[in-house]
Parts: C-alpha cells; sequence; structure tokens
C-alpha cells in the first residue's frame, strides 16, 4: 500500500488521497476483525462475570469512538488540517466522557453503599 502510494504519488500526485483513504478503510477493517477476536477471547474467559452486559457495552463504543476518531485525525492531518485535526481529538476525548458518565455514576452509587454500610 506504502510502496503503492509513493510510486503513484511521482505520477498522479492527485491519487494519494484516494490511496490513502482505500488504505485507511482496509486498515480500519482489518482492525476491526482484531477487535473482534479479542472480545471474543475475553468472553470465553468469562464474558459477563468480568464486566457487566452494560460495561461491555460502553467499553466497545469507546473502543469505536477511539478507532474512528484516530483515523479521522489522521485524515485531517494528512489533508494538512492540523487544527481541524486537534479539534476531531477533542471531540472525541469529550465523546468518551460522555460515555463514561454512567459508569462513574454506578461507581460513586458502589462506594457511597459500601460507606454506608460500614
Amino acid at each position: 500500500g506504502i510502496l503503492a502510494l509513493l510510486i503513484l504519488k511521482q505520477f498522479r500526485p492527485e491519487w494519494g488521497s484516494m490511496i490513502r483513504l482505500g488504505m485507511t478503510v482496509v486498515m480500519l477493517c482489518f482492525l476491526l476483525s482484531m477487535v473482534t477476536t479479542v472480545l471474543d477471547f475475553a468472553h470465553g474467559l468469562g464474558g459477563d462475570t468480568l464486566l457487566p452486559t452494560g460495561m461491555w457495552q460502553t467499553l466497545m463504543k469507546a473502543l469505536g469512538v477511539t478507532l474512528i476518531t484516530e483515523v479521522s485525525a489522521s485524515i485531517c492531518r494528512d489533508c494538512g488540517e492540523a487544527g481541524v485535526a486537534q479539534w476531531v481529538e477533542t471531540a472525541g476525548r469529550l465523546e468518551i466522557l460522555v460515555l463514561s458518565l454512567p459508569l462513574i455514576a454506578d461507581i460513586l452509587a458502589t462506594a457511597k453503599d459500601l460507606l454506608s454500610v460500614a
């Protein structure tokens, strides 16, 4: 992929962005297949006994947001838009924070229950 990009960039610079986009899609699909393998393994170890279902869903959403944010920011940087890339990364971080708010509330409720029992 990279070799094709370097060679074609010399002869047809306008194709560079399309090749980068295609390589990004291929790598994203590859990463998603690896995530599926990790999930299957984790469920085999104990699945919901390790983390409740809601936490697994939140974890997977956060992983998806992370991957999409990283790819989007990289595309922005490749296009020469470093400022936009930083905003994309900030938005991704905020989205992960919003996703984690229910987990934080559960942890605080559990801590409150533990303190009231003691």
